[in-house]
This record gives C-alpha cells, sequence and structure tokens, in this order.
C-alpha cells in the first residue's frame, strides 16, 4: 500500500525500535511510541498473554498511569467487553467493530476504567502462534481526535508480522535467562524428546527465535511443511506456542540423562 513520507518515516521508526539493543520492555515501549506518531495517537500499552494462566500480564504503557494498569491487570480484564472479542479476529480491531460506541461508554468498563485516563477510541492488534495468542499491541486516542479509520488498521495490520516476530523473540529471550539452557542441540533435542529429525531441527530453529518463514529458508521446506512439523511438535510435547516449547526444552529434566562412569549402558 501507499504510505506518505511522514508514515513511511513512522513505520521505519517502528521497526527500527523492534530490532534495538537493550531492554525487552524498553523496546517494546519506544516501539509503541512510534505507533503514537504513526497514528496521530494518545495512549498506548501493549501485554503479554499468558495461554497457561488464561490472563493479560507483563504491561507497558505510555500515558497511562500504574495505579490504572493495575486495576486493569486485578479486575477489570476480567469485565473487559472488548479485548477476548478483539483477539479473537487475529487482525487489527477498531473498539466500535465489537460494540457501537455509545453502547460503549454506558459500561463499567469505559467509565471507571478506561475515561480515568482519558482513552476514548481504540484499536488492538492481538498476535499469535500458530493458533495460540501471545501478546497485543492497543492504540487509544483521546475523545478531542477522531476515530482511526480503515487506512490506520490496513497499516497496522501490514505491520502485524514484524510485531508479531518481535514478540516470540522477547518472549524466547525472557524465558532464557529466567532458567537453565539445556538441550539446545537438535542431537539433544531429538534424543531428549523422540522427535523426529526433521522436527528436532524446526524446534530448534524455533528456539533461535526465527518466523516460519525463516525457519522455512533455513531447512529448504515449504511455509506449510513448516507448519505442520510445529503444530505435531506442539502435541508431542504437550505445548501450545513458543515461549512454551523453550521452557519444555530448556528446563533440567528435558535434558538427556548422564551416563554413569563405569557402568555398561547396553
Amino acid at each position: 500500500m501507499f504510505l506518505t513520507s511522514r508514515e513511511t518515516h513512522c513505520v521505519l521508526q517502528v521497526l527500527q525500535s523492534l530490532s534495538d539493543e537493550g531492554q525487552l520492555d524498553a523496546r517494546r515501549a519506544k516501539a509503541g511510541r512510534a505507533l503514537l506518531e504513526l497514528f496521530n495517537a494518545d495512549y498506548f500499552a501493549s501485554f503479554h498473554w499468558s495461554e497457561e494462566r488464561q490472563r493479560f500480564e507483563s504491561p507497558v504503557s505510555i500515558n497511562m498511569s500504574d495505579a490504572n494498569l493495575h486495576r486493569y491487570e486485578q479486575y477489570f480484564q476480567f469485565r473487559d467487553p472488548i479485548t477476548r472479542p478483539m483477539q479473537r479476529m487475529r487482525r487489527a480491531v477498531g473498539v466500535n467493530q465489537i460494540i457501537e460506541q455509545r453502547d460503549f461508554e454506558r459500561t463499567e468498563f469505559y467509565n471507571d476504567f478506561l475515561r480515568r485516563d482519558g482513552l476514548h477510541f481504540g484499536v488492538n492488534l492481538h498476535v499469535y502462534d500458530g493458533d495460540c495468542p501471545i501478546a497485543d499491541w492497543r492504540i487509544w486516542r483521546s475523545r478531542r481526535r477522531e476515530n482511526f479509520d480503515r487506512r490506520n488498521l490496513e497499516i497496522l495490520n501490514m505491520l502485524a508480522p514484524h510485531l508479531r516476530n518481535a514478540t516470540l523473540l522477547e518472549q524466547l529471550l525472557t524465558v532464557r535467562r529466567s532458567g537453565p539452557t539445556t538441550c539446545l542441540s537438535i542431537a539433544a533435542i531429538r534424543d531428549s524428546t523422540g522427535l523426529s529429525e526433521r522436527e528436532a531441527q524446526t524446534a530448534y530453529h524455533a528456539l533461535l527465535g526465527k518466523s516460519d518463514r525463516d525457519i522455512a529458508i533455513s531447512l529448504a521446506l515449504s511455509l506449510p511443511t513448516v507448519r505442520t512439523h510445529l503444530r505435531h511438535i506442539y502435541s508431542k510435547l504437550g505445548v501450545n506456542n513458543r515461549s512454551s516449547l523453550c521452557r519444555r526444552l530448556t528446563r533440567p529434566e528435558s535434558a538427556p540423562p548422564t551416563p554413569i562412569s563405569g557402568v555398561n549402558s547396553s
């Protein structure tokens, strides 16, 4: 799609922010500031989705109060009439595609949560790892601005693959830093899990933070074949996304047993 020079500059700022060095949350916040400039918006929040706990957590925000975000995590996310329906759409969605604005303004969620910080018009993008939601990017405008339009949604959808890949890499790095990094070779993955050679290769490249398309290029496979391998890997190992796959393969009990010296293992 055609972008103006200002939009092109802002898009490049988003992409640069996602690849910057430094703290992971700071990277997300920097990308959020670029998204606010891109969409002439006022408020930004990004949450990770925990499939295990079925809740949004680890927020990064701009122009929203910490106290209000805490209230969201503890109370309002469980009484939120818009976010889960938007999550299921798997693309950039405006609030008013889910609920009419006048009806939205009558909800507890709007009056006791959003309005406290001045949020009025919103758009959400939820990114997925296969069939599992992993994170969201929430962009809001105040009442003094106009609502988001179709072009805004198209631009955000254009950025979706980059936001997804940055989220996956962020989550994988977080998991690796939180525990021991055993079982990170293809042979160790294969021997300790019972995965086939191709599945072990696919799992290894997924742990490196590569997208499905990059894995396909690295292994000279088609994109549908990579995605089939990932579905089989998830099913065999009882996981549902890359971050849980990383936790499964890097925990100590995943490592193959160490032979005892002097004992014949045959």
